[in-house]
């Protein structure tokens, strides 16, 4: 250490370079990056590249990969800690119904929220997660112009392919593995608090295995062989579409929230004592009906009131989600069709000890045994394994006392439901791991995605939400 980190200083830079700070946030955001569609990918490298310079990064570099860039920087930093921060320059698509704001617009918007009336940027990708990634590099902005350099040294790593399933990721980790392991771990910062202002923690990210399934008349040997046919033939020919429905049956029980798969429970842990401990104190604090309308859902398929049961089923229930099904003739209007095709999307939420190479054998061989073996079943994306860090790591213990700092009692989550490529850092470079930060968004992967810039009395603004990272670098630097 090279002595005491002057973080007043620092905040001092950051409420001075408020407006240069959201400007950063909304060039970012206003530049489209959604990988599913392969839209302004290329050209959000290079931003986020000349965003990594314009902060005070070096060795910055836009790595080519077999898929969509990733992008490298460094910077040097006042203590002998390394610190590796990963985010996503990819979004989800944003050309869907329902946006109140133009979705590439970055408009500054008045809100509403439980915790009451808040400044908001409405733009795809404000939550998840350029909002955070553009908010990161504003903290290093203001350390490097305060003071210097930031409080830990810097490795930055963001990828375009996050919600493809960062098909290139640990490729590009395991060939720069030299260089990544010297960090001590590895952070992803996000606006972590709720519409009314509480904190949440979380030590984990489930896994996600993708997949379609596809039933086709010619495969099958029975119904439409080439194309769809006059409705009134289903009196005698056979339909692919109700084939699909009927395999997709036998797979589920009870709308399906109880998987029939053989043996797809059967690698799944329990949760740990520790796990549960967690449990049972979030069961004292968190609110589920705030979480209902968030997401705007009137129940849950467990009663409310048990609150335990309800969060372990979050926590460390495996799922099997159809993501979106179709055949035949889906636009307005009538069209008597009977297809020859259908075909569904299917994602599976993966719990400690579940692998993700071992979900589509087990699909497989449950359509085989059933009958169904014509249906094609094929991997979209790369998928994720889970992945988990203990609520002792010392990069955990910073976090956590950063949100005490700032006033927050954060309620501590064994595991997100989400999913989030940490499995490569921690299995390959076994770096622990930690996310958060205050501030809020919301409404990822759906129409008017927002971060707030303006907060109220619960609700940190950018500017907080900036400091906070300042602050929990320095809590990190002198972590031993």
């Amino acid at each position: 250490m090279s002595g005491e980190y002057d973080c007043e200083r620092v905040f001092r830079k950051v409420d001075r370079d408020k407006s240069r700070h959201v400007a950063r946030v909304r060039r970012l955001l206003k530049q489209p990056s959604s990988s599913q569609e392969d839209i302004g990918i290329d050209e959000c490298a290079e931003l986020v590249g000349r965003l990594y310079r314009e902060v005070g990064c070096e060795k910055v570099k836009v790595v080519g990969t077999k898929g969509n860039p990733i992008v490298y920087g460094e910077c040097k930093g006042d203590s002998d800690r390394t610190l590796l921060a990963y985010f996503m320059y990819d979004t989800m698509p944003f050309n869907e119904p329902g946006w109140k704001h133009p979705a590439m617009g970055a408009k500054l918007v008045d809100m509403r929220l439980a915790s009451g009336k808040v400044k908001a940027i409405v733009n795809r990708g404000a939550d998840n997660t350029k909002g955070p990634l553009a908010a990161f590099l504003n903290a290093v902005d203001a350390c490097n112009r305060a003071n210097g350099r930031p409080p830990v040294n810097l490795i930055l790593v963001a990828e375009g392919e996050e919600e493809l399933g960062s098909p290139s990721l640990p490729a590009y980790v395991r060939k720069d593995r030299k260089r990544l392991s010297k960090a001590d771990a590895c952070y992803f910062p996000f606006f972590g608090q709720e519409q009314a202002g509480a904190c949440s923690h979380f030590l984990g990210v489930k896994g996600v295995a993708y997949f379609e399934m596809n039933c086709s008349g010619k495969r099958w040997g029975r119904g439409p062989q080439e194309f769809a046919i006059h409705s009134s033939n289903k009196a005698w020919v056979d339909s692919p579409v109700w084939r699909l429905v009927d395999a997709l049956g036998t797979m589920t029980t009870d709308c399906g929230n109880r998987i029939l798969i053989d043996g797809f429970y059967d690698d799944i842990a329990p949760p740990s004592e520790e796990d549960m401990d967690l449990i049972r104190d979030l069961a004292g604090k968190v609110d589920a009906a705030g979480f209902k309308k968030t997401m705007r859902v009137k129940e849950f398929m467990l009663p409310e009131e048990n609150r335990e049961d309800l969060l372990k089923a979050y926590t460390y229930g495996t799922t099997l989600n159809i993501d979106g099904i179709w055949g035949g003739y889906t636009e307005k209007g009538s069209k008597t069709v009977l297809p020859h095709e259908a075909t569904c999307k299917i994602d599976v939420r993966l719990v400690p000890n579940q692998k993700k190479r071992g979900v589509l054998p087990l699909v497989k061989k449950h359509l085989q045994r059933h009958g169904y073996g014509d249906i094609s079943v094929k991997e979209v994306d790369t998928g994720y394994d889970w992945c988990r860090t203990s609520v002792e790591a010392p990069v955990v213990q910073a976090m956590l006392r950063t949100y005490r700092a700032y006033g927050h009692d954060p309620t501590i989550w064994p595991t997100s439901g989400g999913a989030v490529p940490f499995y490569v850092f921690n299995r390959i470079l076994k770096l622990p791991f930690t996310m958060g930060g205050i501030g809020h968004s919301a409404l990822p992967h759906s129409p008017n995605e927002y971060m707030v810039v303006e907060g109220n009395r619960k609700i940190a603004s950018l500017t907080e939400a900036e400091k906070f990272m300042v602050s929990f670098l320095d809590e990190f630097a002198q972590q031993r």
